[in-house]
């Protein structure tokens, strides 16, 4: 069994970067059908307003506290009318890096095109299970990650728009913590395995 890795850190960003591109022009399409997001318009005056608020703090034209009391409620039904969206993007993501990396031997399209692919410790493909987990602990920059995004969509149904705001950024910011801590896992460590990889006993080979 060999645990170590002789994919270059390079290869891994730049596969990435291009799956990171082609997952939100999918989801970017998915989101702005009617049909799958009818809350669409309400989401898109409701950002205008939010929007409206921070260009106001900018300015100086208030402060932190005023722009939090207002920015809320704004906060709050811009998650409440992108839940459909919401659902939309973990439906894209787990069908891509879990469904379709499974069903194409452990690599995506930018893993293909960089000619790199998933393995187990073992060196042998993995299964649904695997891929699964190691995309729930996957951070996905413009796109959202499935963990923090499932739990935004449930807390706008169980906790108050007054207290919305600042429970969901706690969680942004862990999350991104741990986002930039798996990302120096992976660039530090001699075998490049990050977080994700660790949980789901997987690792990044050459074709």
């Amino acid at each position: 069994m060999n645990s170590v890795s002789d994919v270059k850190v390079s290869k891994r960003i730049l596969a990435y970067l291009l799956d990171i591109l082609l997952v939100f022009f999918v989801a970017s399409l998915v989101t702005s059908i009617r049909f799958i997001n009818p809350y669409y318009d309400k989401y898109v005056e409701t950002y205008e307003k939010y929007s409206d608020v921070l260009d106001k703090y900018y300015d100086g034209d208030i402060d932190e506290k005023e722009m939090i009391e207002l920015n809320n409620d704004n906060y709050y039904y811009l998650t409440k009318y992108s839940v459909s969206s919401n659902i939309a993007i973990v439906v894209v993501i787990i069908l891509y890096f879990v469904i379709f990396q499974k069903f194409n031997h452990g690599a995506t399209v930018g893993k293909q095109i960089m000619k790199i692919k998933v393995v187990g410790t073992d060196d042998k493909e993995v299964g649904i299970l695997k891929h699964l987990v190691r995309t729930l602990f996957n951070f996905y920059i413009y796109v959202g990650s499935i963990i923090p995004l499932t739990i935004s969509t449930i807390l706008v149904f169980i906790v108050k728009a007054k207290n919305y705001m600042m429970i969901n950024t706690v969680i942004s910011y862990v999350f991104l913590i741990y986002a930039i801590v798996n990302l120096v896992m992976i660039l530090s460590r001699k075998d490049k395995r990050g977080i994700h990889e660790l949980l789901s006993q997987t690792k990044v080979v050459n074709q």
